[in-house]
């Protein structure tokens, strides 16, 4: 059995108990309404919600019979085949507004009651290519009701269809359209009317409305909750469509629901309905809009509903007149208005309104004007006898059409009831292009060049004028840089006939260091979509004060240092210098710096302090250097490099001078070592002990490491690190031991008599 989950109360067919009880009293009083399933897309806990908006008739209804819940059947389109029922809890209700609020009457005042519930589809259940359908009938209709038989008997239906949510092996995502919530208008008896019963696609779905009959359901009187009746009293298992409709009185049908001059009707792309009724009553129809996705129908959803047909006070329209510029005569209808591209229209205005006190508001109903302005917008008919004023005024451009004439719609519209009355006042301007005369941009910069020092400020204006007085403007753009990225400084601006703006440039040295900036100024004049340009050039170079250069030096007799490292003797491989900064000038700042060529000081363990000041700097350098910055190797070389740089603009603003530390370690000479053959260790004096003699000055690769004594047999009788080591033979009998020792990359080997 398919399965729908829901976040409120959810019952499946066939196991499913449903308490309500028959509120006909409230039923009686339902104006219309409709169905609406939204997707709530892939994050969500469930996959759709499902509401249901019913119109209630506040005047005549029983508020305190409202119920608490709405259920619904979802059906299989296929076999029409019931496979749930949901329960929808109410979640408030709010006043249908009119459309101007002040009409609001004691004849007709409606309420919208909203019920709703989050619900999943599971894809495996509902995944029938035939759809779905979701239906929610009631019995009865108003007993007032003038286009229906026995309409206190007659049932209604909402009803709504849906595609399967798996498609093809993958979601299908659609929300059904949600109709724009109605106004709580009634109709002037012989006045034309419009109603919104557009609708908005979540999905962007193409929309197709079309009047259809109402449903009548199986609902009665009697029965106002129709259950099977193969299974009596089974509540939660509803009647499946086929609907039966309702019954049209004589002379009625869903194109002539409310007759008239113009019988109700609706705009299949926008859902507007229109009408002028030619008689007063209580009207029902229904509207039903199709979903269209890539030339298919998806979906459909109707909504059902009834208006109010009265015989209104009397409402004259406005009456509009306009006088054009330079005229004394009313605007004539089919009079072409001459205007060129260059002016700016003020077209004078004039209501009068039969009705006293009523708030006439002004319009253009032919689309975006440029420039316009309508003042003042709203005018009051006073006594109902009085002449108002306003203007209209506009940019001529915007009517532009290639010279040929073109239909500009005024409209006035009072606030009568229900809805407001609109006059339109149609006015035929040709608008015609001036001989094109391109702007004009210049500055009052002498010669449009100049050279200015580093320190000081540069300050002159860019103007651009229109000969025409028209609209004009004036902006300017470094050829390949950005003004700002120079220090240039200018804000476009624009105006009427001439405008002018300052530009500004404070250099620093590094514009110094450039050649010279070229700057355009450029008028803009756009009339009627077209654009014309004027151009002017200036070009500005920057220059930095006279300055010798800075020079750099050391307290070395020499650039080349050499060094000589020897392991543990603090003494060698040790180098101080200072380094001297000087400025000329005696007025410029100065940076005295210092670097290893490949290697980084600090590093290294050398120390330099890097210096700012003026006019003259010094920094000592230090570095002892070890066996460890060898690296194993028995010689390297390390160059600083040092600078000293000034302030100034010049190009040569930097001395340098470099330190080559050239480091070494000492050849070991093995030819001094001496190592004896034969010791006797009887405390004579002479010879008492096993060492070594001369031993050799060790370098940063090549030190001793250690000596090792073995008897004949192999076996290890002495080992020491120690270069001055002693071995005295304690308690080891008389003969031939070996020995190795073992000094940097040289091992020396012997035979060793032990006599005593």
């Amino acid at each position: 059995m398919p399965q729908l989950y829901m976040k409120a109360l959810c019952r499946l067919l066939f196991f499913s108990v449903v308490s309500l009880l028959p509120l006909v009293g409230f039923a009686t009083h339902i104006v219309g309404g409709e169905i609406e399933l939204l997707y709530l897309g892939p994050n969500s806990a469930y996959s759709h919600r499902l509401n249901l908006n019913l119109y209630f008739d506040q005047n005549n209804g029983n508020p305190g019979a409202e119920d608490a819940l709405m259920t619904l059947g979802i059906f299989r389109k296929r076999d029409n085949a019931q496979l749930a029922s949901i329960d929808l809890p109410r979640l408030g209700s709010s006043q249908v507004a009119y459309s101007i609020p002040s009409c609001a009457t004691a004849i007709q005042s409606t309420r919208l009651i909203r019920y709703g519930v989050d619900v999943t589809f599971r894809p495996e259940s509902f995944n029938d290519p035939g759809g779905y359908y979701v239906s929610w009938e009631r019995c009865c209709r108003n007993g007032t009701i003038n286009n229906l038989l026995a309409p206190g008997d007659a049932g209604s239906v909402f009803y709504l269809e849906f595609p399967a949510v798996l498609q093809n092996n993958q979601t299908f995502a659609n929300s059904s359209p949600v109709f724009n919530t109605v106004k709580g208008d009634y109709i002037c008896l012989n006045r034309p009317f419009t109603f919104d019963f557009g609708a908005r696609d979540a999905d962007g779905d193409s929309l197709v409305y079309t009047m259809v009959t109402p449903f009548n359901g199986y609902s009665t009187a009697a029965v106002p909750y129709p259950a099977r009746p193969t299974q009596p009293g089974l509540e939660g298992v509803f009647r499946a469509a086929p609907y039966p409709p309702v019954r049209w009185a004589s002379g009625y049908s869903e194109t002539n629901a409310i007759p008239g001059i113009s019988p109700l009707k609706v705009d299949a792309k926008t859902g507007l309905l229109s009408v002028t009724a030619d008689r007063v009553g209580l009207f029902v129809f229904s509207v039903e809009v199709v979903e269209y996705r890539k030339g298919v129908a998806i979906g459909r959803v109707r909504r059902d509903f009834q208006l109010r047909v009265i015989d209104c006070p009397r409402n004259d329209a406005p009456v509009l007149l306009m006088k054009a510029p330079g005229s004394k005569e009313y605007y004539k209808a089919g009079t072409v208005i001459q205007l060129t591209d260059t002016d700016k229209a003020c077209l004078n205005l004039f209501l009068t309104d039969p009705n006293a006190n009523q708030r006439i508001t002004v319009t253009n109903g032919s689309g975006a004007l440029s420039g316009l302005a309508i003042t003042p917008g709203v005018v009051s008919s006073g006594n109902g006898r009085d002449t108002t004023s306003t203007q209209f005024c506009f940019d001529a451009c915007a009517l532009y059409n290639n010279g040929n004439p073109v239909t500009l719609r005024i409209q006035a519209t009072d606030d009568g009831c229900p809805q407001g009355i609109t006059t339109n006042l149609d006015v035929l301007v040709q608008v015609t292009s001036t001989p094109g005369v391109k702007p004009v941009a210049s500055t009052d910069l002498r010669g449009s060049q100049t050279t200015i020092s580093v320190g000081s400020s540069l300050t002159f204006n860019a103007f651009g004028k229109d000969p025409q007085n028209g609209a004009v403007s004036i902006q300017a753009v470094g050829r390949g840089f950005a003004l700002g990225s120079a220090g240039m400084t200018f804000a476009p601006t624009s105006g009427t006939g001439t405008v002018q703006q300052p530009f500004r440039w404070n250099p620093t040295c590094s514009q110094a260091s450039q050649s010279a900036y070229v700057v355009d100024f450029i008028a803009i004049k756009r009339a009627c979509n077209v654009e014309r340009r004027d151009t002017t050039t200036v070009r500005l170079t920057a220059q930095g004060p006279a300055s010798q250069p800075p020079t750099i030096r050391t307290s070395l007799p020499s650039r080349v240092v050499e060094l000589t490292v020897v392991p543990n003797d603090t003494s060698s491989g040790a180098v101080r210098f200072t380094v001297f900064g000087n400025d000329p000038d005696k007025t410029d700042s100065l940076r005295l710096t210092g670097a290893g060529r490949g290697f980084s000081l600090t590093q290294a363990g050398m120390v330099f302090t890097n210096r700012n000041g003026r006019p003259e700097l010094q920094s000592p350098f230090s570095w002892q250097a070890t066996c460890a910055v060898l690296q194993g190797r028995r010689e390297a070389t390390f160059t600083l490099d040092f600078a000293n740089t000034d302030g100034s603009c010049q190009a040569k603003n930097t001395d340098t001078t470099s330190v080559v530390l050239k480091l070494k370690t000492p050849e070991v000479n093995y030819s001094d070592l001496k190592v004896p053959n034969t010791f006797t260790p009887n405390n004579d004096g002479k010879n008492d002990y096993f060492g070594l003699m001369n031993v050799p000055v060790e370098n940063c690769y090549e030190k001793f490491e250690r000596v090792d004594v073995y008897n004949r047999w192999g076996v290890q009788v002495f080992t020491s690190t120690d270069k001055a080591f002693r071995w005295y033979g304690p308690d080891f009998p008389v003969g031939l031991y070996y020995y190795t020792v073992t000094f940097g990359r040289q091992t020396v080997k012997g035979t060793l008599m032990l006599v005593k």
